[in-house]
């Protein structure tokens, strides 16, 4: 009888231990990392790299479930700076929406992570998020945007949608990610849809203001701006130089510029020029 009971403790604790049923999916860690999980007939591994291009950091994980933990190896790979590699064992916290590092190596960063989205959810077909009242915008949550690769293309996501697509070109993809986060974008605004000719983007409804790091950005003079037609199209201008093309749609062009004047933009800048996948304007 009391191997019996024994037997039935045993089996319930394996069972709440592994209540989550699969750590596969997208996580975020407090060491600035985003880490693509699997989890395998009790092995766990991942792939991990900090925001940035290149990363500072990029690393590899391979683990096994012991006990209810996971213990494991790392080590960094040549796609970003860090050189180390070390030993790492983790629990599972909050239904498997949690990890939490209990022993690490030195030179490992992180110690907790946080799931961003399960493997199906990750797989799942994306639709792209439709525009919210008032203005043609976007509205998404900056925190849970993500670069993620989706029928071989590079795309900015929210969740089970899309915002951008960057084709092959996975820097400029996370280049524009690195710009949404560092202003806290979270409207992407168009004029001139279904393919804009001028786009805009905001922060918590107001203007991104204020310089990053290696911005690719054309200063002008929102007082000088003014619609003109040359050489057949409609274009907004700045003196000699012209700013957006509008081709043969004035309405748009002057929708635009009102739109420059209103938020009193300044800058217009891009990522992945001459052929720039992501554009915005800022002051």
């Amino acid at each position: 009888m009391k191997t019996m009971a024994g037997a039935v403790f045993f089996l319930f604790g394996l069972l709440a231990a592994t209540a989550w049923a699969d750590l596969t999916g997208r996580w975020t860690c407090n060491d600035g990392g985003t880490y693509y999980l699997r989890e395998q007939a009790g092995q766990i591994y991942w792939y991990a790299e900090a925001k940035g291009t290149p990363p500072a950091w990029a690393t590899v994980f391979s683990g096994r479930m012991v006990d209810g933990a996971i213990e494991g190896h790392w080590i960094n790979v040549p796609k970003g700076r860090a050189t180390g590699s070390g030993e790492l064992k983790l629990v599972v916290e909050k239904d498997g929406q949690r990890l939490r590092a209990v022993e690490r190596s030195s030179g490992f960063k992180g110690s907790r992570w946080t799931r961003l989205d399960s493997a199906a959810h990750a797989s799942s077909p994306l639709t792209r998020l439709k525009p919210s009242a008032g203005e043609d915008c976007v509205q998404f949550d900056p925190a849970r945007t993500g670069v993620q690769q989706v029928s071989g293309r590079w795309k900015i996501t929210d969740g089970a949608h899309w915002l951008f697509d960057f084709g092959n070109n996975a820097a400029a993809a996370r280049k524009a990610l690195d710009v949404i986060r560092h202003y806290r974008m979270d409207r992407a605004c168009f004029v001139g849809r279904p393919q804009p000719a001028f786009t805009y983007m905001l922060a918590k409804g107001g203007v991104p203001t204020g310089a990053m790091t290696g911005e690719d950005c054309v200063a002008f003079d929102t007082g000088r701006l003014t619609v003109s037609k040359i050489q057949g199209r409609w274009k907004i201008v700045s003196g000699r130089r012209w700013l957006f093309d509008f081709g043969n749609n004035e309405s748009e062009a002057r929708a635009a510029l009102a739109i420059i004047r209103r938020y009193r933009f300044n800058q217009a800048c891009y990522v992945g020029r001459p052929k720039a996948d992501f554009s915005y304007l800022r002051r």
